[in-house]
């Protein structure tokens, strides 16, 4: 009954439907399990952008406190490879924002459809990018929560990091819970790693084996994994992450020729 439900209430909105008279949807481009996305055009200003809906099945029984702190978050950002919030309203009893649309690719399709392939050294020059936009959030005490393939976007071989639904202010955390958060982070930043690597593996075998014995890499790399995902004594901070990720690029052979 539950799945019915949904089902008929979160139907989403169709092409050429105008959202409180300005925002005119152009296609859904995502249903999460919170939201709905539209590709819309602002009828004043011409110009493209993302709506994201609340599902209105969580409306009724829900807290819906977190489309505030998203809302909150991204206001309080001002970065390049970061979409801006534009607005924040109701409209027919549902909530919605309003947000830069970044026209690329996101990693996942990237990968799945496209079969694009990065070798060791590809890999970790790309998280470069990611590193360099966590490490802004975490310096403005914001922790992301959900750094995964879907919600990187590339556009002109640059990272945009989108979806912002499960970040969380570290204000007023305590010192355990802000380290929690931050290597909530860091693990998926080496779930990330993991993704790209295996983009250019071939199996050799049916047989199901961890990824240290699948994957052929430089034991400096597979020591940097293991501390992203806390196999080994992990990191605590997007620095040390920097810092170590860099002198592991540089024991790669011919690391120089990427740059």
């Amino acid at each position: 009954m539950k799945h019915l439900y949904r089902f008929f209430v979160d139907r989403p909105y169709k092409p050429q439907f105008l959202i409180a008279n300005q925002y005119e949807v152009k296609r859904v481009i995502g249903m999460g399990s919170y939201g709905i996305t539209y590709l819309s055009k602002n009828k004043k200003t011409r110009e493209r952008c993302v709506v994201k809906q609340i599902r209105p099945s969580k409306l009724k029984n829900s807290n819906t406190s977190f489309y505030q702190v998203e809302a909150e978050i991204l206001a309080s950002l001002d970065h390049v490879r970061i979409p801006k919030l534009h607005d924040a309203f109701h409209f027919n009893g549902n909530q919605f924002l309003v947000m830069d649309y970044i026209e690329g690719v996101n990693l996942e399709d990237l990968l799945f459809d496209q079969y694009n392939r990065f070798n060791e050294l590809e890999s970790l020059e790309f998280l470069k990018g990611l590193i360099d936009i966590v490490a802004y959030l975490h310096m403005h005490e914001i922790s992301h929560g959900d750094l995964r393939i879907p919600n990187v976007m590339v556009k002109n071989a640059q990272l945009y990091v989108i979806d912002f639904g499960l970040a969380v202010s570290l204000k007023n955390k305590s010192d355990q819970e802000t380290l929690e958060l931050i290597q909530k982070d860091l693990y998926d930043l080496g779930d990330f790693l993991l993704f790209l690597l295996y983009s250019s593996y071939e199996p050799t075998s049916r047989k199901d084996r961890p990824w240290t014995e699948e994957l052929s890499i430089h034991p400096a790399t597979e020591h940097f994994i293991k501390q992203l995902l806390q196999i080994e004594t992990g990191f605590k901070s997007i620095y040390q992450v920097r810092d170590h990720l860099n002198k592991t690029i540089s024991t790669i052979p011919n690391h120089k020729t990427s740059t």
